[in-house]
């Protein structure tokens, strides 16, 4: 036989559900479960039965209702369950046959594997009690005094259960299993202080500083205004712990240090989306045929080492594409993901060895553990993601030495890089090229940003803003926006803006400025190759060949297609290929010209064509 109590109250002999109806008999044997083998007097069980307001003939109904339980509680090859008792009543239980029993059994074997310093075995051991709920102990009779006493001692008994069972967790590193069980809880408990605690530390123990501040903050709040009280001194200290960024953060008492990488359903590490994504399909299908080749199941991946590289010029929307795909692409990587950027706010590099840092911490190694050599960093960067399925998103990278030591080298793990470079350099590599939008996808943007019937209104004007911005995704975004808040403009306006001397100015709104964008994905630059562009675009916008910038650069032909080649790496200059063994045309994006020439100090004073072609030729820089 088998009592069930943690939840709606229910018996079972066998595969059978012993039917108690709905009236005394489900509050006779609710309140003989509370003190099971124990005897409850016949004054406790009326008030059970009766809730304080008794009929005269209650004891003679008393004994009619433990006859018929009696009856309902016949098992084959099984004494009498209601025994009588001077006094009173006692229910004859074995631990194994109740709910409750069974988890008080595992919840005092959980605290003792704690004690002895077992904390994955009391881990196992707490999940296995918690599991055993199914929902508000004795659910639907709390109208009993007795009962509605030990529903709610259990719920705080579970309660207490479930903090252990956290700690644990936060202890063996399991951040994200923990922040899974205490978003349901804190809902439940707005007021538990410990709960709010252990959400801060999981929280800022993955890297999420500012949503733990939040969370102090939200309870402050809560206090305050139900309460007029201030949060504990524990809590206190967690929050200037944060904001000090200080490497330990925890509770007394937490199980073990730290270890173990849990990143499932990390997606918040990834900068926020846009809700206006446009176009990519053919570099998003491309992408999602790289990361999981085989359809069959969110769980396929592919044996081998998996590393593509989104390649494109500064303004293209490489990071947008990164973020949309490794959003879609979650599910086929159980283990979650890691993102890093490796561009500084000033647009300077990362130096690999911080980025190594970053990405240990985010894999919840706290920052007093991580090593200082660097080589020692990559070891264990390597060793914490050894045998997880885990994508890595690395945005911005400036060359292939800034990449190399971040590549995880387990083949459940996947890697996708975005960069002005091609990183050709990177062995096994797959290439992803994007560049500026079709005109379709140009307009589809602009006007879903600054209005579809006022782009299609003046269709002439709008295909001029496209053109000028060179159909980069950012330029689009900042010239629909610069329309959207200048409704009184009209698009000939801002054509006419965009095809003057000032075009990067105009390009230009709240923290979206090309200029900057430019600035940063053509870092460390030569001064040279820049001046070259400068010159190359004032060439026909409609592009020009391989002998118009030979003559135009006074170069011959060899030193012409290498530095064409050069600067079509760098994303100065984009090669347009008619066809398989057609001669190439090449052109300067007007912005990327304009920006070119901003960083030619000579420019202005006319002349230096003849020192740069003279250089060309004594082959300082080719």
């Amino acid at each position: 036989m088998e009592f069930s109590v943690l939840g709606p109250l229910e018996v079972h002999v066998g595969e059978t559900r012993v039917d108690l109806g709905s009236g005394k008999l489900r509050f006779l044997l609710a309140a003989l479960l509370c003190r099971a083998n124990t005897t409850v007097s016949t004054l406790r069980l009326t008030e059970a039965l009766w809730w304080g307001n008794p009929p005269r003939t209650a004891a003679k109904n008393l004994q009619v209702n433990v006859h018929y339980l009696r009856k309902a509680l016949v098992s084959p090859g099984d004494g009498p369950r209601v025994l009588s008792r001077p006094g009173g009543y006692l229910l004859s239980t074995a631990p194994e046959e109740v709910d409750l029993a069974r988890f008080e059994a595992l919840a005092a074997e959980g605290t003792a594997a704690v004690r002895r310093g077992e904390p994955e075995q009391a881990d196992r051991l707490f999940q296995r009690a918690l599991a055993l709920w199914r929902g508000r102990p004795f659910d639907g009779m709390e109208r009993s005094p007795l009962v509605q006493q030990e529903s709610v001692r259990l719920a705080e008994r579970r309660l207490a259960v479930a903090e252990m069972a956290i700690d644990v967790r936060l202890g063996l590193g399991q951040y994200f299993e923990a922040l899974a069980d205490l978003d349901a809880l804190v809902e439940v408990h707005p007021y538990r202080e410990r709960l709010r605690a252990q959400q801060m530390i999981a929280l800022y123990r993955t890297g999420r500083q500012v949503e733990a501040l939040m969370v102090f903050d939200a309870v402050r709040r809560l206090l305050a205004e139900e309460l007029g009280l201030q949060p504990g001194a524990v809590l206190q200290r967690l929050q200037q712990a944060v904001i000090e960024g200080r490497g330990e953060v925890g509770l007394p008492g937490l199980a073990g240090r730290p270890r173990a990488i849990q990143l499932r359903g990390s997606t918040s590490q990834l900068p926020p989306g846009l809700a206006d994504f446009v176009g990519r399909r053919e570099a998003s299908a491309r992408l999602r045929e790289i990361l999981h080749p085989e359809e069959d199941g969110p769980a396929q991946r592919p044996a081998d080492w998996t590393l593509a590289v989104v390649s494109g010029p500064g303004g293209a929307g490489k990071s947008t594409l990164l973020n949309s795909v490794a959003r879609t692409a979650g599910d086929h990587f159980s283990g979650g993901l890691l993102y890093h950027d490796l561009r500084a706010p000033d647009g300077t590099p990362r130096d690999p060895a911080d980025a190594l840092a970053g990405l240990l911490r985010a894999t919840g190694l706290p920052s007093e553990d991580v090593p200082a050599p660097v080589a020692d960093r990559i070891r264990l960067y390597r060793e914490r993601l050894h045998g997880r399925r885990i994508l890595v998103l690395l945005d911005n990278a400036l060359d292939e030495a800034q990449i190399r030591p971040l590549l995880p080298t387990t083949g459940s793990c996947a890697t996708l890089v975005t960069s002005c470079s091609r990183l050709s350099g990177l062995t096994g590599a797959q290439l992803v090229e994007i560049g500026g939008f079709s005109p379709e996808e140009g307009i589809e943007l602009l006007g879903r940003i600054a209005g579809r019937r006022r782009v299609a209104a003046e269709p002439e004007s709008a295909a001029r803003i496209l053109r000028a911005c060179g159909f980069l995704p950012l330029a689009v975004r900042i010239a629909g926006t610069r329309l959207a808040t200048r409704p009184h403009w009209s698009l000939a306006r801002l054509a006419g803006l965009l095809d003057g001397p000032l075009c990067l100015d105009e390009l230009s709104v709240g923290d979206l400025d090309l200029r900057t964008c430019l600035a940063r994905s053509h870092y460390g630059t030569h001064p040279d190759d820049l001046r070259f562009t400068a010159l190359l675009g004032g060439l026909p916008a409609f592009g020009f060949t391989l002998e118009q910038a030979a003559a135009l650069l006074d170069l011959g032909p060899r030193q012409a297609d290498d530095l064409l080649d050069r600067l079509c790496d760098r994303r100065l200059v984009v090669r347009d290929q008619p066809g398989y063994g057609a001669p190439a045309r090449y052109r300067v994006p007007p912005v990327v010209g304009r920006f070119a020439s901003e960083q030619d100090p000579d420019r202005a004073a006319g002349g230096p064509e003849a020192s740069l072609s003279g250089r060309v030729r004594d082959h300082s820089i080719l």
